[in-house]
């Protein structure tokens, strides 16, 4: 019964549902991280996206997720640790461009700027009007 119920309170997947919470988290996204309270804040940030994740990029923001984790818990001063983080962030680069590319094509947003990005548009097609011939009938 209880995984019944975990299952009827979980969060909606859906692109929609995505792009809703990152209009809420966005302004923090793009903030830089030099303490571990940022660092925890960033992890927070996504942690609340991917529990909407749709499918389709949830193994990539997981990647990402799990990088800022390192982050957070990082010690500056052991070199190993850093070096790990280093490697770490630059294997889960794939993941931030797969991510990028969904959030921009999906909600319309860079996350990487948090700078909304304009639909496409399309150039209307050009017409030429021509008068309509007039003709006069003789009396």
């Amino acid at each position: 019964m209880s995984t019944l119920l975990a299952s009827c309170g979980s969060s909606e997947r859906t692109g929609t549902a995505f792009c809703r919470q990152l209009g809420k988290e966005i302004p923090g996204i793009g903030l830089p991280i030099t303490t571990k309270t940022e660092a925890s804040a960033m992890v927070n940030r996504y942690e609340r996206l991917l529990e909407l994740a749709p499918l389709s990029i949830e193994k990539d923001l997981k990647a990402l997720t799990d990088v800022l984790r390192q982050a957070e818990k990082l010690d500056a001063k052991d070199p190993v640790a850093v070096q790990k983080l280093a490697d770490d962030t630059y294997k889960s680069n794939q993941a931030a461009l797969n991510v990028k590319d969904w959030v921009i094509s999906t909600c319309a947003v860079d996350i990487t700027t948090g700078q909304t990005v304009a639909p496409p548009r399309t150039v209307p097609p050009t017409t030429t009007t021509v008068p309509a011939a007039t003709t006069t009938i003789a009396p």
